[in-house]
């Protein structure tokens, strides 16, 4: 992302001169950090426990109810 070369649209504007690019920079020195997190954050996202049943429902439009 530094050498704009986001493998992803949407990665590459994680660093396009916003509030995220020092973070971006902190994780571009520190790889292992980043591992790091992004292992927190796997484990965190798998935590997660989904409404099922009647209980959930599929959206018929992700940004809102239905």
């Amino acid at each position: 992302m530094m050498m704009e070369k986001g493998l992803l649209h949407s990665d590459q504007q994680f660093h396009n001169g916003g509030s995220t690019d020092s973070q971006v920079e902190g994780y571009s020195k520190n790889p292992e950090a980043f591992a790091a997190d992004f292992g927190n954050a796997m484990i965190k996202m798998g935590n997660i426990t989904p409404l099922t049943g009647t209980s959930g429902q599929i959206r018929l439009n992700c940004r809102k109810a239905n």
